[in-house]
């Protein structure tokens, strides 16, 4: 009996571990958190950070929480960065936020963040950036949720974003954040969910798999404080 138990401790402890390692894969981790927020789940410590930018703007606070559903999968991260060098919760090329006058010899529109402070405010507006300070610290810092998040809204209100737009405005605007249809269709998808039904996570969690998810995702990140 001793012996199946000790054997049973160690399989237990082995898949553990084997969920934490693979949970540090971006991979795995994208998984996990689109099965926990489904087709309707908003994160609800983001709510308040998604109506401020929204109403700041004049867009629909559900679209600005659909991008992000899309672009991050609601990531707050500071170290949240792109294949091709976009970063930030809301994905900006650095570029793009300081301002494509900013003369660099990357086309793409990435700059190396030990070259030049992004946050400077009196820098975005000499290369006509788009970065925002959302939350009054004189700092517009492409890692802030909040700054990154009143950056959006303003971005596809200048767009054709706003509540009193369109839907084919609305998606023109999207279109403009991202140069992709199937990027247009993911949001719009996201942003009627939410106009139909949104789930306020994580005081709601109610299927099995989003459940089981949840603890997964829990576990995963007290793991890696272990490391």
């Amino acid at each position: 009996m001793m012996l199946r138990l000790t054997g049973f401790i160690i399989v237990l402890v082995l898949l553990l571990g084997a969920v934490g390692w693979l949970g540090q894969h971006d991979k795995v981790n994208n998984g996990l958190y689109r099965t926990y927020y489904g087709e309707n789940g908003v994160p609800n410590t983001h709510l308040a950070v998604y109506q401020d930018a929204a109403e700041t703007y004049d867009v629909d606070w559900r679209l600005l929480a659909a991008v992000h559903r899309v672009e991050t999968i609601f990531s707050h991260s500071s170290s949240m960065r792109s294949s091709v060098g976009a970063i930030g919760p809301f994905q900006f090329m650095p570029r793009t936020w300081l301002g494509w006058e900013y003369d660099t010899d990357d086309q793409k529109g990435d700059v190396p963040e030990d070259e030049v402070d992004l946050t400077d405010l009196a820098l975005i507006e000499q290369y006509g950036g788009l970065g925002r300070d959302g939350n009054g610290d004189g700092k517009a810092d492409p890692h802030s949720l909040v700054d990154s998040a009143h950056t959006a809204a303003y971005y596809l209100s200048e767009h054709g974003g706003k509540k009193t737009d369109s839907v084919t405005s609305v998606r023109n605007a999207i279109f403009e954040y991202n140069r992709s249809e199937q990027y247009v269709n993911d949001v719009m998808t996201y942003f009627e969910n939410y106009e139909s039904s949104v789930t306020f996570m994580p005081d709601e969690r109610n299927t099995l798999s989003q459940r089981v998810a949840y603890y997964t995702i829990r576990y995963v990140e007290w793991f890696k404080t272990l490391g």
